[in-house]
């Protein structure tokens, strides 16, 4: 029986409570609608649940990965190392300063950087003097490590850190994926020099648009709350009168009140959220498990997977069908799908600016070509989880 909804269903959707729409309300009541009480709130609520000294909200994930490299003086003699397969918002804001960004290949299981595809790069394509690490090519200097935490499986910080000190680079999670998860027993939210999480609308707690930085750095966390407001001195919630020093050519990348009230309540419903889309996940790998050609997600066997993304690999040479064709065919029955990530180095900026070599990323080539996420979200009811799995299973079983 061919399975058909009536309604389409997106691969992600964010659950909003009513709690969280009179928490807005209150807001636009009280006057009071950009950064201010709220976002402080919320700052402070976010870093005790991640065990973090500052956390500093933003309007997006990008304006935190951005404030995070302005933070370490990034300038355009330097560059930084990140993901092959991640969004482009991990490489472009290595643009924004006119650094260059290097690109590691990922493992072929997870899709993430590991140690060994690190040390692959630094050995290809830079000398270390025994104070800088140098790349070969154009003479800049490695600062920087933005390690990307896929779908919600965490890389191995211990080792990416201890290969970091080697070379004396800083560590920039991106945690956009990544909460609320746990890294051998720690949050992921202390363990880099700075995390930076997304509360877009389709991540696991959602202020609409918006992002937070964690760190343990109180100098560099106070130099990103200078930056994310026009370099403006004084936030003007709690300003003593009308007087403000500018101090920096800043940005406007606060988060508003507005924002922040949605968050607040997402945060104390986060972990509700994580345990509906674990059993969500850990049925579909029941019921996929003897699919043919098909590669399921695993549980995260060093901590807690935040199960962001549902990702399986499809080998068009061993399953019933390829990605392409299953994709369309699920449209067909209503229901969406999408895909994480094209890697950077084949979209046309990437290709025209920089001169990365496919041959070096075989392992995020291979995931380009079989690689779909299915819909996984808290507010999936258990008729929206049968019809996904019915579907995969009449295409592929």
């Amino acid at each position: 029986m061919r399975t058909m909804r009536k309604t389409f269903l997106p691969f992600a959707l964010p659950s909003i409570s009513e709690e969280a729409i009179e928490e807005v309300a209150a807001v636009l009541r009280s006057g009071w609608v950009t950064s201010g009480p709220k976002v402080k709130q919320f700052e402070k609520e976010f870093a005790e649940f991640v065990g973090a000294s500052q956390a500093i909200a933003l309007n997006s994930a990008t304006a935190g990965l951005h404030l995070a490299l302005e933070a370490i003086g990034l300038t355009d003699e330097d560059a930084v190392i990140t993901s092959s397969v991640t969004f482009t918002a991990s490489a472009e804001v290595i643009c924004y300063f006119g650094a260059l960004p290097l690109l590691t290949d990922v493992d072929p299981i997870h899709n993430i950087m590991t140690p060994k595809t690190l040390l692959d790069l630094i050995n290809r394509e830079c000398s270390w003097n025994g104070k800088i690490l140098t790349h070969n090519a154009t003479g800049k200097k490695i600062r920087a490590l933005i390690p990307v935490h896929l779908a919600g499986y965490t890389c191995d910080m211990e080792s990416l850190i201890e290969i970091a000190d080697r070379y004396n680079l800083y560590v920039i999670e991106d945690a956009a994926h990544a909460f609320p998860a746990i890294h051998k027993n720690r949050m992921i939210g202390v363990w880099g020099d700075f995390t930076v999480f997304s509360f877009y609308a389709t991540k696991g707690i959602t202020t609409g648009e918006g992002g937070m930085v964690t760190t343990n750095h109180s100098e560099l966390a106070d130099r990103i709350r200078l930056m994310r407001l026009h370099g403006i001195n004084r936030d003007s919630y709690n300003r003593p009168g009308w007087y403000y020093e500018v101090v920096e050519a800043g940005f406007k990348y606060n988060m508003a009140d507005i924002a922040a009230a949605i968050g607040i309540v997402q945060l104390h419903e986060a972990n509700g959220f994580w345990a509906r889309r674990e059993e969500i996940a850990l049925r579909y790998n029941l019921a996929f498990s003897d699919l043919v050609g098909v590669k399921l997600p695993l549980p995260d066997e060093q901590g807690r997977h935040s199960w962001h993304l549902y990702r399986i690999e499809i080998d068009p040479k061993i399953a019933k069908i390829g990605r392409d064709s299953l994709a369309e065919e699920l449209k067909e029955r209503n229901i969406g799908t999408s895909l994480h990530f094209i890697p950077i180095f084949e979209h046309p900026y990437y290709k025209k600016n920089y001169n990365f070599n496919r041959e070096n990323f075989p392992n995020a080539c291979r995931m380009y070509e079989k690689a779909l996420s299915l819909p996984l979200f808290a507010g999936m009811t258990d008729e929206d989880v049968n019809d996904v799995m019915s579907a995969v299973k009449e295409l592929l079983g």
